[in-house]
């Protein structure tokens, strides 16, 4: 029997494996992927953006989790030697309601412990001669990262583990059934004592599966 059975291929289902195979290193893992390769959905058609945590409430969990985010990602892509960019990003204001708005930003960022850099036009003409805009905010940690290769780097550490990585494996039904969860695909039936589904926006589906309101 697989004591974690992970649904779900991109980078939160992949991390989750990666977490858990170090934390309990005797379990058996198993991470279920419906397509032909990793990170085939969103991990794999977003921006690549790591963002900082500019928009979100100082003192939340997002605004916290968002930074913690943005550090481990450029730590474990450096460790790795997967491509990534501490680029930076820039806010523009083009008028004067926007310099408003930016100014309030700005306050925002430095609540979130960001260390913003105000940049007036003429130096922002310099940093990037393509933007027309009065003022900008600069936020110098947001940058890019390559977050398929990511995954993929997270799927060979699993593995590494003694996990397993089971591709061309949609879930077809899913049930509880005593101590442990039933999990058929459409090509084998698996048995685990855990189930952790990270399906992103086939979550509601899987969730109906096991019975669950999803109201």
């Amino acid at each position: 029997m697989i004591d974690v059975l992970v649904i779900g291929g991109g980078i939160v289902g992949l991390s989750t494996a990666m977490q858990l195979s170090e934390r309990y290193p005797h379990l058996a893992i198993t991470v279920l992927e419906k397509e032909s390769q990793l990170a085939a959905h969103q991990t794999g058609h977003n921006s690549g953006v790591v963002h900082s945590g500019v928009y979100y409430a100082p003192g939340s969990l997002k605004a916290q989790f968002c930074r913690e985010g943005m550090t481990a990602t450029y730590a474990f892509s450096r460790l790795h030697g997967l491509r990534v960019e501490e680029r930076g990003k820039l806010i523009v204001a083009t008028n004067e309601l926007e310099v408003a708005r930016l100014k309030d930003l700005y306050a925002r960022c430095c609540s979130n412990g960001l260390d913003p850099t105000w940049i007036e036009e003429p130096e922002l003409r310099r940093i990037e001669p393509h933007i027309v805009g009065r003022l900008a905010v600069l936020i110098a940690t947001s940058g890019i990262a390559d977050y398929p290769a990511i995954a993929r780097q997270m799927a060979k550490i699993v593995v590494e583990r003694g996990g397993k990585i089971l591709l061309n494996s949609p879930v077809t039904t899913m049930r509880e059934d005593g101590d442990s969860v039933v999990v058929e695909t459409s090509q084998q039936t698996l048995r685990a004592r855990f189930v952790v589904a990270c399906g992103g926006l086939m979550a509601d589906r899987l969730a109906e599966m096991c019975g669950l309101a999803i109201d």
